[in-house]
């Protein structure tokens, strides 16, 4: 039977990282063995100037602002035996594979084949008997074999008079990667699941994809995560699903839902939303674009207003493309499939008929829960569902497709 081997632990972000390198040192070495991309587009790139130069034009920003995290990806390094500039890369492995590395200015790719894009899918229920955010895995197979889960207690240290952040998180890990791009929840309640998403525009003098998801991990609050994705310029784009099985409905409060609402307080007492997806864009300017959407009961908004799109009622799905923001993006035939398939089935009122929607495989081309096939290049597969039940405060791993018993591998408590 496939485990997911989980680590516990505390330290300094630098500690953290030789932890997790050590205990997974043969992990990760395999990954790096197997992973097809890396070997035949990613290495190639970053031994020539213009990947040099790209790498290094990331490294210096990341560790202006954000030191500590280049801390963990050294440990990480050191303790996996694996050259820095290779976990290094694959950290900015999205923006790499975004750039042809025959152009000295490194030119952007404009034109990428529709069939490899990737990766997940995410539902949301909300209504009075269902609290539920899922989400889809998909990766490549190799990842199936060579994930984790990391248990996280980070205690701060100083670097040169500024303190980097306590931090406690729980993650599924992809090998050598920083926690936080795939799925996971922290101490504060918030639980999230990341769609990758694939805008033409790339800026490389913002900060990586990967670097945003990790830093949200650090969020004590709504605030300061909204924040992050309104104001640190991403690279590339992306989207979270992002809800809350917490206590304190402090937590949640957000300048954000006052500009939507204005004077009108009752509104913002009716609706209090705390299942959301956001899409962030990148732009030329290095000012984010960011979209907010909420999901809500049924019964908690009741006026037709629904301004920008600003909310779903009771159920909502998302996948690889923008469904908000207008931007030039490559739309990969999966995606707009698994919208497609999604938007036939009926609406689900329970838990085992949201599991049955991320389990179908009815468009047997481009099917929700994902298998290697002869028409998928990437050979992609869902690796992993995950289900927060935010009521129960937990989180459910499925490996398997979670129709076939509705039995998790692994369940964990989330606060």
């Amino acid at each position: 039977m496939q485990c997911i081997p989980q680590l516990y632990i505390s330290g300094n972000h630098y500690e953290v990282g030789l932890a997790m390198g050590k205990e997974f040192k043969e992990k990760i070495q395999l990954f790096f063995e197997e992973f097809k991309e890396f070997k035949s587009l990613i290495l190639p790139f970053i031994q020539k100037e213009d990947g040099r130069k790209m790498i290094n034009g990331y490294y210096n920003l990341i560790v202006k602002n954000y030191p500590w995290y280049v801390d963990e990806m050294r440990g990480i390094s050191i303790g996996s035996e694996i050259n820095f500039d290779w976990i290094m890369a694959i950290n900015i492995r999205v923006e790499l594979m975004h750039v042809v590395s025959s152009q000295t200015d490194v030119k952007l790719k404009t034109r990428r084949d529709q069939e490899t894009l990737k990766e997940c899918s995410d539902f949301m229920l909300f209504d009075d008997q269902n609290n539920f955010l899922i989400h889809n895995e998909d990766a490549a197979p190799s990842i199936y074999k060579s994930a984790y889960l990391v248990s996280c207690k980070i205690s701060s240290s100083d670097y040169q008079g500024v303190s980097s952040p306590e931090e406690e998180f729980t993650c599924y890990c992809y090998p050598g990667h920083l926690p936080g791009n795939a799925f996971g929840f922290n101490s504060a309640g918030f639980v999230f699941g990341v769609n990758a998403t694939y805008p033409k525009l790339m800026v490389t003098n913002s900060f990586p994809r990967q670097i945003l998801n990790r830093l949200m991990l650090s969020a004590k609050n709504l605030k300061y995560l909204e924040k992050i994705f309104r104001t640190v310029p991403c690279s590339y784009g992306f989207c979270m699903n992002i809800g809350f099985a917490g206590d304190d409905p402090n937590i949640l409060e957000s300048d954000w839902n006052s500009e939507f609402f204005g004077d009108n307080s009752e509104s913002r007492l009716q609706i209090n939303p705390h299942l959301f997806n956001y899409e962030i864009a990148p732009t030329e300017n290095s000012q984010n674009t960011v979209s907010k959407h909420c999901i809500i009961s049924p019964k908690m908004f009741s006026i037709d207003k629904n301004e920008d799109n600003f909310f779903t009622s009771q159920y909502y799905y998302h996948f690889n493309h923008y469904e908000r923001i207008k931007i030039d993006e490559v739309l990969n035939m999966s995606s707009m499939r698994r919208k497609e398939r999604t938007e036939l089935i009926s609406p689900p009122t329970n838990l085992k008929e949201l599991l049955d929607i991320t389990s179908d495989t009815a468009d047997s081309s481009y099917p929700i829960f994902r298998t290697p096939r002869k028409n998928d290049p990437s050979e992609l597969q869902t690796i992993a569902t995950a289900l927060f039940d935010l009521n129960r405060k937990t989180l459910s791993i499925f490996v398997k497709k979670p129709s076939d018993s509705y039995q998790p591998l692994v369940k964990i408590r989330i606060c």
